[in-house]
């Protein structure tokens, strides 16, 4: 009798489009969430994706998960559910009330009104 392994994967996930120096120094996960990613990232997706059928119940409820049917419980649901909001979530830009403004005055404006 063969022992299936949930997530197995003889690939390393690094998604280097959207993290460039690498999962684990993005900054973004924790070190066990970081792990877990580089090491079953590519069947999480593939799962996730529908290309690979799940093969345990611990990966139909990944499926789940995924799918929105349940919330995410175990650490692996968890981990793929943060990577995938963070892939997902607009750049923040930083921004100034100031900048761009029509507020913004230089000296000879202060100036302009008086008469000399």
């Amino acid at each position: 009798m063969t022992n299936i392994l949930s997530f197995d994967s003889n690939r390393k996930f690094y998604a280097d489009n959207h993290f460039p120096y690498g999962i684990s120094r993005s900054g973004e996960f924790t070190r066990e969430y970081a792990s877990l990613l580089t090491e079953h990232g590519w069947a999480y997706q593939t799962l996730a994706e529908g290309s690979r059928v799940p093969a345990t119940p611990e990966e139909k409820a990944f499926v789940a998960v995924c799918r929105g049917k349940k919330a995410a419980e175990t650490s692996h649901e968890k981990a793929w559910m943060l990577f995938c909001s963070k892939i997902s979530a607009p750049n923040a830009m930083i921004s100034s009330p100031l900048i761009g403004s029509k507020s913004e005055s230089t000296f000879d404006d202060d100036f302009e009104s008086l008469a000399f």
